[in-house]
């Protein structure tokens, strides 16, 4: 099944697609993630309840939800990428022996088409990631990696956008990980049966049209149930939850010199059997900035 959250400016939806249409899904109104994971858990319940008529025109996709809590990340998750990102941090160690578990501002999180609007004192080292991100549908603690995948309700999208000056200065990475709404995600959740194949599903970033990543999911160093059972070994994990399993190498970090985000870009993001993010660069001075200074 296919599920999203759909927006024509003035009201938004939760649809799925049937007979390669989007139908909005029947019943009462609720929030988007509660109809959503609802959907995940019983999608023969979900497509007896769609609407007859499709999706009218003018509904695009927007970010699927807002989770409750920070999104869960994992860094230097593909080899390659982890031994480009140890050029750049100074690391000795380039493959980590344990998932690296971080976590983002969920004030980070925007739709799929969004631009992403950042402050010129905020985008020296700007970069892109993309990622598959794991919709949690089971909660539970200390999951065994053997159940771990019965906890997932679907996959999506993520651009896990990074400043990358910032996760240097500061060393730990949430600052660096949270600028404001530049993070997208979606355009949609599918569930698992839908990106079978798992392991040869491509999935890369574009750059004004240039190819920067290109990999397959099963070059993950750990793995969606790896990832579960790590977190969840010291945090419960809840409905809704969301982690992003890292990120191929091809980041512009990784060139030399590196190749940052600048104004005006266009950065694609995609996995084969879930669909793509297309997010430009806005380099503007926000309000916030303009009012309080920069210092």
């Amino acid at each position: 099944m296919r599920i999203g959250t759909f927006s024509d400016g003035t009201t938004r939806t939760v649809a799925v697609e049937r007979d390669g249409t989007w139908r909005p899904l029947a019943g009462g109104p609720g929030a988007e993630a509660t109809v959503i994971l609802a959907a995940l858990a019983a999608p023969d319940a979900a497509l007896a309840s769609l609407a007859e008529a499709p999706l009218p025109p003018g509904f695009e996709p927007v970010m699927p939800f807002l989770p409750a809590r920070d999104p869960f990340c994992l860094g230097k998750n593909y080899r390659l990428h982890a031994e480009e990102f140890a050029r750049f941090n100074g690391d000795e160690e380039a493959v980590p022996p344990a998932p690296v578990v971080f976590t983002k501002s969920t004030s980070a999180l925007c739709g799929p088409t969004d631009p992403l609007v950042v402050a010129p004192v905020l985008a020296a080292g700007l970069d892109y990631e993309a990622e598959l991100g794991v919709v949690i549908g089971r909660g539970g603690e200390a999951i065994p990696a053997a159940d771990a995948l019965a906890h997932v309700a679907g996959y999506s999208v993520v651009n896990d956008t990074t400043a990358r000056d910032l996760q240097r200065t500061h060393t730990q990475w949430y600052l660096g990980k949270s600028l404001a709404s530049a993070t997208p995600w979606g355009p949609v959740i599918v569930t698992p049966d839908e990106l079978e194949p798992f392991s040869e599903r491509r999935i890369g970033a574009e750059v004004n049209g240039e190819a920067r990543q290109d990999a397959r999911l099963g070059q993950m160093i750990f793995s969606v149930a790896e990832a579960i059972a790590s977190i969840s070994r010291v945090v419960a994990l809840q409905p809704g939850d969301l982690i992003c399993m890292g990120t191929p190498s091809g980041v512009g970090v990784g060139f030399d010199p590196p190749r940052f985000l600048v104004d005006g870009d266009e950065v694609r993001c995609f996995i084969e059997g879930i669909g793509e993010l297309r997010n430009r660069v806005l380099v503007r001075e926000p309000a916030a900035y303009a009012a309080a200074g920069t210092e």
